[in-house]
């Protein structure tokens, strides 16, 4: 039975939406050239869809307060994240394969330093999925 960990990613403060993106797409590529053959079946990031304002809303959270999440239902304070991503695995083995790859020291000092150019580390959220159930057309 496959393996899937949901990543809940939040941005620096002070660095924009591109330079965000830039980072991300970058850090997955290094995550891929050091966990090797061991890398997830797919690494799927899916950013939040944000615009730029000049002036807070009266509902703007403090930490996206000029970059407002295009919220449909519910609030701002909902969507502070600024991208999720789904990695899926065939199974156990290869999602500890993959781990042991990315922990062991010299990989796990290289994706922590890169993380900081990015991410807030205070806000980052990992946790692996249970039941995935799908219904289609």
């Amino acid at each position: 039975m496959s393996v899937r960990a949901l990543i809940y990613a939040y941005r620096k403060p002070g660095l924009s939406l591109e330079d965000f993106k830039k980072h991300y797409e970058d850090h997955a590529e290094l995550v891929k050239r050091l966990s090797g053959e061991d890398f997830p079946l797919s690494h799927k990031r899916t950013y939040v869809a944000r615009s730029t304002v000049g002036v807070a809303s009266e509902d703007a959270s403090e930490r996206n307060a000029l970059t407002p999440a295009t919220v449909l239902v519910g609030k701002q304070s909902h969507f502070d994240f600024d991208a999720y991503a789904e990695l899926t695995f065939t199974d156990k083995a290869a999602f500890q394969a993959f781990s042991a790859k990315i922990y062991a020291p010299d990989a796990a000092a290289q994706i922590a330093a890169d993380e900081e150019k990015f991410l807030d580390k205070s806000k980052l959220g990992i946790v692996l999925l249970g039941d995935v159930i799908e219904t289609t057309r």
